[in-house]
């Protein structure tokens, strides 16, 4: 992962400029980059699945471990959806290698990445489209050919929920667009998000597996997105039993005003599941998963841990406050402030490292700017830090995939120069904050992170470091 701030010369040496005079942000920066290094998706495969004649041992982020013997399977299949599943599916390949007779995966555009004996179809996100529902109906051709004897490896990572749509029958993909850009715009949690696709949908909450021939296996490897790990959130749970029901997207959709004429046809899918015409999503018991693992090989914590290990190697105390933040982005941001200012002299170095995922609560009636749920934090903690010239203190945010928003930063970072910088331009950080435009208001100030797709999606990581 390059860490590097907008693709021109000024740019570039705003940041070169701001790391030499920075001993704080350099160690923040290098920790974050270790962090997504961790959490690389082809690493974590690689972790996980440990291969030893025909017996494949898969083990989770606790180390629990699931043992396949690969000569009771007659084929072994890979499918999935994500951000990283282009990287997952390249590991997976790499280890099992001939033994997978053929497989589909559905992934972000500009994810150019072929695999020999795999269909890979690029497909929009985080807005479903066309090309979605192609590359699924691929997936669930090639799950409706499995036999009892058969195994299905699943990829899910981060963005799946998009990437692999089928919607409802009676609704179309304008209906599920529409709703689904709505509900992100309106500041709903990704768990509120995902109640509401399961039930317009028909591989979500667990209904993939319906397409499977009883007594498959079938084993997902999962790289979280989601505050908590939540396996039934993470893509909407596509293997995974799903305990929402139709009542709650219902209350979902009436909490942020959607329940209305202009999503009637999504109004009519709720209404028939309510009234028992149409099929919930199956329950934690159903027989339907007596054939199914979902294993947890990914996280946000795996990404904070390694942030951790590299500060602390050079010779940095920490402290990980965890990894469940979550709330609006603006008040994450001011507790960033408060922190930066509660760090002792006596303790120094000192780094806090933080995970999590934060919103960005819009006006759906006014215009807004460019921006983030990162860039929006930082921007709400320059309105508050208390740097003293004297000091090496910075803050940083910036999301694991690489992008931020409808942005194409990954974050944003402050230090007392960066504060500075914005005195001297006189810039009105309340007002850019009012109007979601951080993204052009730290491009100003050059103090902008921007890597490009990362290829992986573990939430975001926020670090504010001291060293003098």
């Amino acid at each position: 992962m390059l860490l590097s701030p907008q693709r021109d010369l000024h740019q570039r040496y705003s940041l070169r400029k701001y790391r030499n005079e920075s001993q704080s942000l350099d160690l923040a920066l290098r920790a974050i980059k270790s962090a997504v290094r961790c959490v690389n998706p082809e690493r974590l495969i690689k972790n996980s699945l440990k291969l030893k004649y025909y017996e494949l041992s898969i083990y989770d982020t606790t180390k629990n471990k699931t043992c396949l013997d690969l000569r009771s399977f007659d084929s072994i299949y890979l499918v999935g959806a994500g951000k990283a599943t282009a990287r997952m599916a390249k590991a997976v390949c790499q280890i099992l290698g001939d033994r997978i007779d053929g497989g589909a995966i559905n992934v972000p555009y500009n994810t150019n990445l072929d695999i020999e004996g795999i269909s890979v179809t690029q497909a929009g996100h985080p807005i479903p489209d066309r090309s979605g529902i192609i590359g699924t109906k691929k997936i669930v051709e090639i799950l409706q050919s499995t036999v009892s004897s058969d195994l299905v490896l699943v990829l899910i990572s981060g963005g799946g929920s998009s990437l692999m749509p089928l919607p409802s029958k009676n609704l179309t993909l304008d209906d599920k667009q529409t709703i689904t850009d709505l509900l992100i715009i309106s500041g709903a949690s990704i768990q509120e998000i995902n109640i509401v696709r399961k039930h317009l949908s028909s591989i979500k909450g667990g209904q993939l597996i319906r397409f499977t021939k009883k007594g498959c296996r079938v084993v997902s490897l999962i790289i979280s997105d989601v505050v908590c790990d939540n396996l039934d959130v993470i893509a909407s749970g596509p293997t995974t039993p799903d305990s929402s029901t139709f009542a709650d997207a219902a209350r979902v959709l009436k909490k942020y005003r959607l329940w209305n004429k202009q999503n009637q046809r999504v109004k009519n899918i709720i209404n028939l599941g309510l009234n028992s015409k149409h099929l919930e999503t199956p329950k934690p018991g159903d027989n339907l998963f007596e054939r199914v693992s979902n294993i947890l090989i990914g996280n946000n914590d795996v990404a904070c841990s390694g942030a951790l290990h590299y500060l602390k190697k050079r010779g940095v105390m920490c402290e990980k406050l965890g990894t469940s933040f979550d709330g609006e982005a603006k008040y994450f941001g001011r507790n960033l402030a408060k922190l930066s200012s509660s760090i002792h002299a006596r303790c120094l170095p000192f780094a806090y490292i933080l995970g999590g995922e934060t919103i960005v609560k819009i006006n759906r009636m006014k215009r807004y700017g460019v921006g983030g749920r990162n860039q929006e934090a930082v921007l709400s903690a320059a309105i508050r830090v208390n740097f003293r010239n004297d000091q090496d203190t910075s803050i940083v945010c910036i999301g694991t995939d690489g992008i931020d928003g409808n942005s194409e930063a990954a974050g944003a970072f402050l230090t007392p120069q960066v504060i500075s910088t914005i005195r001297q331009k006189h810039l009105k950080a309340m007002y850019f904050l009012k109007n979601h435009n951080s993204f052009n208001f730290f491009k100003e100030i050059g103090s902008l992170i921007i890597t490009g797709r990362t290829g992986t999606n573990v939430n975001d990581i926020a670090i504010v470091c001291r060293t003098k």
